[in-house]
């Protein structure tokens, strides 16, 4: 990868763009780990779906007020700092997350560790826009990559760790620490080369003036459904193939790297394979792909090939979020990162939101009812991305 993306980032930005696909690593396996651990952490500490559904949506809610808060809190102190605060609340977070198994005790760690994550979701991505090159979305795609492998590597480690008969919680510990690490070399980056690599213009480029354009609420709502289903999935396919294919818990933790590595392959692929313009037209496709994709998955009979057509709705997610990204920084030239702020607190809603509607349907008509909704909103998934590609056709530059 380093030698493909070598040619789509400018050299001053090299050094800075290294350090941030760690950063978006780090941030992919804290977000997993959870799903992965799902089954045991339900089984040690006795909850029922419906106290599982409200820690998960507990993290989607820190997530989504700092997403919406970062974007002017860059404005206002910088890149650099708004990064190394999240990454070291973060760090403490996952750290006494499942120390105690009350229900409030992790439901308050989970809490902050979204708003860790959220604050890294917003700073990459308003970093990432102001580096790639215009009418290119190769930064982003990859460095969504990069997320990817974080969010496959940490259910590998969850079921690496379950094997040797360690306390899950060892888990989270480990990821603590590579929080930590990530804020000490942060800390050291150069962030100046993109403060001024396009003027900020608080006063003209604010929330009520950006809200004027249909597109600020439309990458909102994409994101909101979009991140749902991913997350939602993440979290809940593990108990999925548990519950409906009676399969060992190992089995479920591995099906969540699975689906993260559909989604790793579809970002790195994506900006290989097509270079062209159209973005917000393969941002149809890849809604339509999800769709069909997540229906045959759950027509399945066996876990083997459900997995299969599992993996194929992980392609469908797999770009989705990157492309959104890079059309905002395309559409709107100016507040960018109020815009990045709050597309990404349209995610951390939709991450609130979801694992609270699956838990509830999933505690009273079943695992499989709670993917059909899915189903569902995987077809306004497509709707969306079609008014987004009119928006983008008649766009004016903001």
């Amino acid at each position: 990868m380093r030698v493909t993306t070598s040619r789509f980032i400018e050299p001053k930005y090299r050094l800075l763009f290294w350090p941030l696909l760690l950063t978006f690593l780090t941030f992919g396996a804290s977000m997993t780990i959870i799903g992965a651990l799902l089954p045991k952490i339900l089984s040690s500490f006795h909850w029922s779906y419906t106290a599982a559904g409200a820690v998960l949506a507990s993290s989607a809610l820190g997530y989504a007020l700092s997403t919406l808060t970062a974007g002017m809190l860059i404005q206002r102190i910088g890149a650099k700092l708004v990064l190394v605060m999240g990454l070291v609340l973060l760090s403490g977070s996952l750290f006494f997350f499942g120390a105690l198994p009350a229900v409030l005790f992790n439901l308050v760690f989970n809490l902050l560790i979204g708003i860790g994550q959220g604050t890294m979701e917003t700073v990459v991505n308003y970093s990432l826009v102001r580096m790639e090159r215009p009418g290119q979305s190769h930064l982003m795609s990859f460095s969504h990559a990069a997320f990817s492998v974080g969010a496959i590597g940490g259910p590998t480690v969850v079921a690496l760790v379950l094997a040797r008969g360690l306390p899950w919680q060892t888990v989270y510990h480990l990821a603590a620490a590579l929080a930590m690490g990530v804020a000490l070399v942060t800390a050291l980056l150069p962030f100046s080369r993109i403060a001024h690599a396009e003027p900020e213009h608080p006063s003209e480029a604010g929330f009520r003036k950006l809200a004027r354009y249909p597109m600020f609420f439309l990458a909102f709502f994409v994101l909101f459904i979009y991140v749902g289903l991913e997350i939602g999935i993440s979290n809940w396919v593990s108990e999925y193939y548990v519950k409906v294919f009676s399969t060992p818990i190992t089995t479920g933790a591995f099906m969540v790297s699975i689906f993260w590595f559909g989604i790793f392959t579809g970002r790195v692929l994506l900006p290989v394979v097509y270079r062209g313009p159209r973005q917000a037209e393969s941002l149809l496709v890849l809604g339509a792909l999800y769709t069909l994709s997540l229906l045959g998955a759950l027509l399945m009979p066996s876990a083997i090939s459900a997995g299969f057509f599992f993996y194929l709705t992980s392609l469908g997610c797999s770009a989705v979020y990157p492309l959104v990204m890079t059309l905002l920084g395309r559409y709107f030239e100016r507040g960018q990162s109020v815009a990045v702020g709050f597309a990404s607190s349209g995610g951390g809603f939709g991450s609130l939101v979801f694992p609270l509607m699956m838990s509830g349907v999933a505690q009273s008509l079943g695992l499989r009812a709670g993917f059909i909704v899915y189903l569902f909103m995987g077809v306004l998934l497509v709707v969306l991305a079609y008014f987004v590609v009119i928006q983008m056709k008649m766009r004016k530059p903001v």
